[in-house]
C-alpha cells in the first residue's frame, strides 16, 4: 500500500505499509528531489524503489526508529539500493546486526543483517535537501527507540513509541512501561496539538488528539 500526501510547503511524503503486521515506512522527500527512508519493513525495497524511481528522488538516509525485525527486515536491501547511510539509535544496533536472535518468535526465513553507518544518541539534526529531522531519543518500546521531527512543519514520525488511541508494546525484551510514558510526555506532548503523528502502525494521528483522548496518557 502506497499513500502519498504532497504538503503546502513544498514537501511530499509517501506512506508504505508491508509485511505481515501492516509496518508503516515512510519516503519524506522536497523540491531538491533528496530524501529520507523512515524505516524499512518486510518487502518493502520495491515499492520503495518504485517511487524514488519515478521521482527522480536521491536517498540521503536510511533511519530507523527502532530495531524491531518488522521495521528492519530490508534495510540491508534498502542501503545496497541507494546506497544511503544507515542510522540507528546506538542501544538498538545488536538487533540489526543479529537480527535473527531477536525475533522472539521463529520466522519462516531467515533477515539479513544490516550494518549501521551512523549511530545516534539523540539530539542530532539530519539535513535532507532543505529538511531538517530532529531525533528524539525515545525509549520505552525498546531501549534505542526514537522519533523524526520534521522541523517547522508541525509533523512527527513516531515509530511504535505512539499510535492512535494507544502506545507500543512494553512487554517484548527491551521494554518498559514507565520509560515509555516518560519518553512520551517529556519529548512529544512538548509539541502543539496540531502536529501530525505518521507512526509505525496504523493511522495517523495528532499530539491533540492523543493529550486529550489516549488512555494511556490521561492521569
Amino acid at each position: 500500500m502506497n499513500i502519498n500526501e504532497n504538503d503546502k510547503n513544498n514537501f511530499e511524503i509517501d506512506s508504505i505499509a508491508s509485511g505481515p503486521f501492516e509496518t508503516f515506512g515512510y519516503l519524506v522527500s522536497d523540491a531538491t528531489k533528496q530524501a529520507i527512508i523512515i524505516d524499512a519493513p518486510l518487502e518493502s525495497t520495491q515499492l520503495f524503489m518504485n517511487i524514488i524511481h519515478k521521482k527522480h528522488l536521491k536517498v540521503k538516509a536510511i533511519v530507523l526508529t527502532h530495531s524491531h525485525w518488522d521495521h528492519t527486515a530490508d534495510a540491508a536491501e534498502l542501503k545496497r539500493q541507494t546506497t544511503a547511510p544507515l542510522y540507528v539509535h546506538k542501544d538498538d544496533v545488536f538487533r540489526v546486526l543479529e537480527p535473527n536472535k531477536f525475533t522472539i518468535m521463529r520466522l519462516p526465513f531467515d533477515l539479513e543483517p544490516a550494518k549501521p553507518d551512523i549511530e545516534l544518541q539523540g539530539g542530532e539534526t539530519i539535513d535532507i535537501g532543505n529538511m531538517k529531522f530532529d531525533v528524539f531519543h525515545t525509549p520505552g518500546h525498546t531501549e534505542g527507540g526514537i522519533c523524526l521531527s520534521l522541523r517547522g512543519e508541525n509533523v512527527i514520525f513516531s515509530g511504535d513509541t505512539l499510535f492512535s488511541g494507544s502506545i507500543g508494546r512494553c512487554d517484548l525484551p527491551g521494554g518498559s512501561m514507565p520509560d515509555l510514558i516518560q519518553s512520551i510526555t517529556d519529548k512529544l506532548l512538548t509539541f502543539p496539538d496540531e502536529t501530525v503523528i505518521y507512526c509505525g502502525h496504523g493511522p495517523k494521528t495528532n499530539i491533540g488528539s492523543e493529550r486529550n483522548s489516549n488512555p494511556f496518557l490521561i492521569n
